[in-house]
């Protein structure tokens, strides 16, 4: 029941702020578009107040035309809205193909509806007030007049629509006419009659009281009126202290009843800008305990950064050049670009950033080196050899017996080489695929080309055949010891 009636205060409310407020005395609206309507018109305060809060419009700028029926599909449309209004505080449906049926469809489902018309058709006052009986919940309708079943001339308790009829009759919608209160359930309805219905229908204020029952009444009918029993007065609606604290303005405080941040704003003509984000939903959040409600500050800003890209580096390691150095394949090349970023700010703090496109300016070129890492062997002899790098060079072979150039005496151990190559002193371990010198020390030279290596042998070499025979050999291969 509580929440009965909470919906039904944010519906009447909502009609305030979607319709732009209460009934009107006749003769106060600022504007009277239509040449049909006069203020001597016993409608016209229903009509204006109809057009001007946009419950009905009129059939062109300046026409109404009160005295026009309304088909059935209009009566749907306008029972659709209604009812779609009071559940969800706003009217989202609009036209379909045909254009009624998008309203017919909602009808249907929401039980408003449970008959196929012919919908180009003028509709029945009759019909016309059974749709609306279930345009509302009954507790939104609730009953204010003494109207006993088969008081209405026109309408017995058997006739199809009657159950409809005495409920809005007893709910104060309508009190039908001729001073016996007659219903005309088969006569078509008019507009003017719908605009002054529809008024009813919103705003309790505006439903009419009456009776029907004349058992013990003195005066003639239509001077008698049924007095409803007063209710029991509600108890006193609780109200609340709410703080709305915005960022970069001034903050708001008001003391209400329980309501949304979205009527809030709206009652103090207040509109939230662009980037204001509060901290409860606008219209979904019922606000209904003293609370301070934040409304921060976000704005997003791209930024453009420009960058260098610094070159990456490749390493191959190899054992062709001296451990340590560096050979260089690929100089490589640093490259530009202009960073696209979208910075998000909180309150004027950065809290947050992404990286919306980059803008290629120069190309990263990948640098690309050698490095020397040196290796090991395992000479004839089974012993180990780490060296510090090798290369391929020319060999030949000598067998002369007499001092080296290093001033010892030639060994097995003997090889010439090209000083300004490889010096005096450097140790070296030489074999290919066909030889195996094994250890050697540079201890002597001559007229040597670049990285030729001169081996002494004595005769009786079992490589020394083969050496003579195959004359300079190329393919020899150095390592230089550490």
């Amino acid at each position: 029941m509580e929440y009965t009636r909470i919906k039904r205060l944010a519906f009447l409310l909502l009609a305030v702020l979607i319709f732009a407020g209460a009934v009107t005395p006749v003769g106060a609206y600022a504007y009277n578009p239509f040449t049909d309507v006069s203020e001597s018109d016993w409608y016209y305060s229903d009509v204006m107040n109809a057009v001007e809060t946009g419950l009905i419009n009129g059939t062109t700028e300046t026409t109404f035309c009160p005295d026009d029926n309304l088909t059935y599909a209009q009566a749907v449309k306008l029972a659709a809205c209604l009812n779609q209004l009071w559940w969800n505080g706003t009217v989202t449906l609009t036209n379909g193909t045909p254009w009624y049926q998008t309203y017919v469809d909602y009808a249907r489902s929401s039980g408003i509806l449970y008959v196929d018309c012919d919908w180009s058709k003028h509709i029945t006052r009759g019909q016309f007030l059974s749709i609306f009986a279930n345009a509302l919940p009954s507790d939104a309708l609730p009953v204010i007049n003494n109207v006993p079943d088969g008081s209405i001339p026109d309408v017995s308790s058997y006739d199809p629509d009657a159950a409809e009829i005495y409920f809005l009759y007893r709910a104060g919608i309508v009190q039908g006419s001729d001073g016996t209160h007659s219903c005309n359930p088969d006569g078509f309805i008019r507009r003017c009659e719908v605009a002054a219905i529809l008024t009813r229908m919103v705003y309790p204020y505006a439903r009419l009281r009456f009776t029907t029952d004349w058992s013990g009444a003195q005066d003639e009918p239509e001077t008698a009126y049924f007095v409803p029993e007063e209710p029991a007065p509600e108890p006193e609606t609780p109200k609340y202290w709410i703080t709305v604290d915005f960022y970069d303005r001034d903050d708001l405080y008001v003391y209400t009843e329980a309501t949304t941040l979205g009527m809030i704003l709206y009652h103090n003509g207040i509109e939230l800008e662009d980037g204001e984000v509060p901290s409860v939903d606008l219209w979904n959040d019922w606000l209904a305990s003293d609370m301070t409600i934040t409304v921060d500050k976000y704005l997003y800003v791209e930024v453009n950064e420009r960058q260098y890209v610094p070159r990456t580096r490749t390493e191959i390691g190899v054992d062709t050049i001296p451990r340590g150095e560096v050979n260089v394949l690929v100089p490589g090349a640093d490259g530009e670009s202009v960073m696209h970023y979208v910075v998000v700010y909180k309150n004027g703090a950065e809290i947050d950033r992404w990286l919306s496109w980059e803008e290629v300016i120069t190309e990263m070129v990948p640098e690309q080196v050698e490095i020397g890492v040196g290796g090991s062997i395992v000479g004839k002899d089974g012993t180990v050899y780490t060296y510090s790098w090798r290369k391929t060079c020319m060999a030949t072979y000598y067998n002369l017996y007499n001092y080296t150039y290093s001033g010892k005496y030639v060994s097995t151990q003997t090889v010439a080489t090209n000083l300004d190559y490889i010096p005096i002193g450097t140790r070296m371990y030489i074999r290919n695929d066909r030889y195996d010198f094994g250890y050697r020390v540079s201890e002597d030279t001559g007229n040597l080309g670049p990285w030729h290596v001169d081996i002494w042998m004595p005769d009786d070499d079992p490589n020394a055949p083969l050496m003579s025979v195959e004359g300079l050999v190329y393919d020899m291969e150095v390592y230089f010891l550490d």
